[in-house]
């Protein structure tokens, strides 16, 4: 009698979930507000049809939604909530600038550190937060912090000065990965509290492996959430299970030391001034000792998140636009004559450091920066937002108020419409002057734009400068065992992922230049 009774509440149990899931089911994809989008039926029906690409296929789904434009046009529903657009010319109305607002997706922004400025989606709080940490990356902050941009520049330079006298070779992502990982912690911290890989005798590979591993594991955060929290509750058991995780937490466990260090520093310290913008000020000391930032928003988990995202977000993308900028120099011999040649003339003294202001006034220089960073197109993920109360309208369709848009920079940075030979570096194409140049510039979109866009962007702009205007002028270079595969992006990761193992560009030190 008890097995039959069980097997009766089974069966009805099973019945129950049968009928609730049909029931999903048929509203998706018969009932919904969006049912009425082109797009695969599958993926109207259930996350696992991107969760398959994503976890399955390595982080191909940004390739295969292009597929489906090319099958289904420019508006393609892609999940059961989410409608992405393939078209240039709709990106300013959907990353829309104040006046329009818009709302992140939460799932999207989910990455295991929610209380930092990425993963916060309420418009209000995330304008809020945003503009507290906005002010150190404003032009003038920027500037304001070119002396520690520039020290650590040195001692990176003393790195290649070493290699070139012995032809040595150096990785250029993880040497620039040292640069950026110490220049913004410190800049985070405190020029004496923040990483010092520069002053090792050899360039490690550590921070590089450390946020590699963070974006190898944001699609398994993302689409199975429950694996971080077992990681972070228990993190012995992913250390075993999945080596890459483990280093993720001991990158966690050194930012969230230098956020507690700072904590216990503005405890003691009496003098609360209020942040100065255009100082070179630390970040996080100044948000501590600020009378303006709420008590709340300086609470310990609150700043490590945020600190957390921070370093990973403001080091990886940056260094890999550089490092693949100078292999796209170094692979083609006409633009590396032509860039040292103007940066020769402009800067004829190699001994002297070349300022930011200096090097921002070399139009080749420029177009160079602006070609590496279209043909980088390293953010490789869409960003879904959301209009709360607006009707966005594309091409006959109306979007709902509430629909969650995406669409992909990294389509836009390689559209042959609007750059022909997309896949080919030619800084040449940037250099045309008056409404011809704004034009082209309105599709160079790197990072997202609007409300919600990265704040960071002056910051890549004057270290791409400085790197690029720095060892291109000082230091005779040429590729070593790279080659294109060593640049490709074939996974999406948030940040654009090569094939595994591939994700090195090396380069020999012959010679650095005296005079």
């Amino acid at each position: 009698m008890d097995h039959t009774l069980l097997w009766v509440y089974s069966l009805s149990i099973g019945v129950i979930l049968s009928l609730f899931i049909t029931a999903i089911v048929i509203y998706r994809l018969f009932l919904s507000p969006l049912s009425k989008f082109p797009g695969p039926r599958l993926a109207a029906a259930t996350r696992l049809y991107e969760a398959y690409f994503q976890l399955v296929k390595g982080g191909r789904f940004t390739w295969h939604i292009n597929e489906l434009h090319e099958q289904y046009g420019p508006i393609v529903r892609i999940t059961p909530w989410e409608i992405h657009i393939k078209d240039p010319n709709f990106y300013n109305t959907l990353y829309a600038g104040p006046g329009n607002k818009r709302d992140k997706d939460p799932w999207f922004s989910n990455i295991t550190w929610p209380q930092s400025l990425f993963s916060t989606e309420a418009h209000s709080l995330h304008a809020s937060r945003r503009k507290v940490l906005a002010q150190f990356f404003k032009k003038g902050a920027v500037s304001a912090v070119e002396p520690l941009i520039k020290d650590n520049l040195r001692l990176l330079s003393s790195h290649f000065s070493t290699a070139a006298g012995t032809l040595g070779v150096l990785e250029l992502h993880a040497s620039f990965m040292c640069f950026a990982a110490d220049t913004l912690s410190q800049y985070a911290f405190g020029r004496d509290c923040g990483l010092h890989y520069l002053n090792e005798p050899y360039l490690t590979p550590e921070w590089k492996t450390w946020i590699n591993n963070c974006f190898l594991n944001i699609n398994l955060n993302r689409h199975i959430p429950q694996a971080g929290h077992i990681g972070h509750s228990i993190p012995r058991i992913p250390g075993w299970v999945c080596p890459s995780f483990g280093s993720v937490l001991d990158m966690e466990r050194d930012v969230r030391g230098r956020v507690r260090h700072a904590i216990s520093e503005s405890v003691q310290t009496l003098d609360r001034k209020p942040p100065l913008p255009e100082a070179w000020a630390p970040i996080y000391p100044t948000i501590l000792a600020s009378t303006d930032v709420p008590d709340n928003e300086k609470e310990r988990t609150r700043l490590e998140d945020d600190a957390i995202f921070l370093l990973i977000a403001g080091t990886d993308a940056p260094t890999q636009v550089i490092a693949i900028t100078m292999f796209h120099i170094l692979n083609n011999s006409e633009v590396h004559r032509r860039l040292r040649t103007e940066l020769r003339s402009a800067l004829p003294d190699v001994s002297i450091d070349p300022d930011l202001t200096t090097l921002e006034q070399l139009p080749y220089l420029t177009a160079v920066i602006k070609e590496g960073l279209r043909i980088s197109s390293v953010v490789t993920t869409r960003l879904p937002r959301s209009a709360p109360y607006e009707t966005l309208h594309f091409q006959g369709w109306d979007i709902p108020p509430g629909t969650l848009v995406s669409m992909s920079t990294y389509f836009i940075l390689r559209d042959p419409t609007i750059f022909p030979d997309p896949d080919c570096f030619l800084p040449e194409r940037w250099l045309l002057a008056g409404e011809e140049l704004r034009e082209l510039e309105r599709y160079l979109v790197p990072a997202s734009k609007g409300t919600l866009g990265c704040l960071g962007q002056n910051m890549a702009w004057a270290w791409l400068y400085l790197v690029l205007g720095t060892l291109l002028r000082r230091f005779d270079l040429t590729l070593h065992e790279t080659t294109e595969k060593n640049v490709e992006m074939t996974r999406d990761r948030f940040i654009g992922q090569t094939d595994p193992g591939m994700n090195n560009v090396q380069v020999k030190v012959l010679g650095e230049f005296r005079e």
